[in-house]
């Protein structure tokens, strides 16, 4: 009886209301559907100008509309370009809850997490990430150089070498490795067991290799300056300034491409460190002013700003 009585009051309800009723719900989803592309497109076009605040203030737009993984990934990424790290690292954390097997999302996450020095957990994303890419181990290799396991870097590497090839940069890096523990198997006796046994004392030893590089420089004995800072990235691959360095001296060397591939792989190193991070972007600048590629020496130029 309740079925059949329910059933008589909807059908009592004339049909017109029903209509008014769905073409109210049609006009309001439209409405914040356009609503939600006008912000979305914005945040986008803001982004590509590097207008990171006014992009991050659109999609906030669009997050109280639509709260999705999308927009909780693109708010990260402006956040990391603004250098709001806990907040991008938030923002990337939720949209890896809500879709935790995308590879994009998994990246910013990793990304963030090594440039606030979370090395540990970067490892464990990004070990996921090779899963759904194994072309990633480049990044993993590039962690764990940057936290003095080489040994554990050249295996990354070697992994990579088998299943789809070396990129510039990591079979610049493998070199580098393979050559370091070629040297170290030449060492032998008493000192070369301690220099073994006691890694935390070497971490500094980059210091006298960069002062001799940056002396070469100011005297402009460029030549001997690339040649010292290729022999302190064998010891030192993950110490940014010999890059910047070695790039420097290539760019005085009029051999522009090989200097920007050293900035590349260098930035990769850089941890809070502003000034640093400037004096690359200089030397980006100088570089692709004298490659005549005016597009991004502009790009460079407005990260120094």
């Amino acid at each position: 009886m309740y079925i059949l009585l329910l059933s008589g009051i909807i059908t009592f309800i004339p049909e017109h209301v029903h209509a008014q009723e769905e073409e109210s719900a049609e006009i309001s989803l439209e409405e914040n559907i356009d609503e939600f592309q006008e912000h979305f497109f914005e945040a986008l076009k803001q982004r590509g100008i590097e207008n990171f605040d006014r992009a991050v203030d659109e999609l906030l737009k669009c997050q109280k509309i639509d709260n999705s993984a999308t927009i909780s990934f693109e708010l990260g990424k402006n956040y990391f370009s603004l250098k709001e790290y806990e907040k991008a690292k938030e923002a990337f954390q939720t949209a890896v809850n809500k879709k935790p097997q995308n590879q994009w999302y998994l990246t910013g996450l990793f990304n963030v997490k090594v440039k606030m020095g979370e090395r540990e957990e970067a490892l464990d994303i990004g070990k996921k990430v090779v899963r759904l890419n194994p072309q990633f181990g480049e990044e993993i290799a590039k962690v764990y150089v940057g936290m003095g396991e080489y040994k554990k870097a050249l295996k990354e590497l070697q992994k990579l070498q088998k299943t789809g090839g070396l990129s510039f940069t990591a079979a610049n890096m493998k070199a580098m490795l393979d050559q370091n523990f070629s040297k170290k198997k030449k060492q032998n006796g008493k000192v070369a067991k301690v220099i073994n046994q006691t890694p935390k004392p070497r971490v500094r030893g980059d210091g006298k290799i960069l002062d001799q590089v940056k002396d070469a420089l100011k005297t402009e004995s460029y030549e001997a300056a690339n040649r010292l800072a290729k022999i302190g990235l064998n010891d030192f691959p993950s110490q940014p300034k010999l890059y910047l360095y070695n790039a420097k001296a290539l760019n005085a060397l009029k051999q522009y491409k090989k200097a920007i591939e050293m900035l590349e792989i260098g930035l990769d190193y850089i941890i809070d460190d502003a000034p640093l991070e400037k004096e690359f972007y200089q030397t980006f600048v100088a570089a692709y002013k004298k490659m005549g590629n005016s597009k991004k020496e502009k790009f460079y130029q407005k990260k120094i700003q």
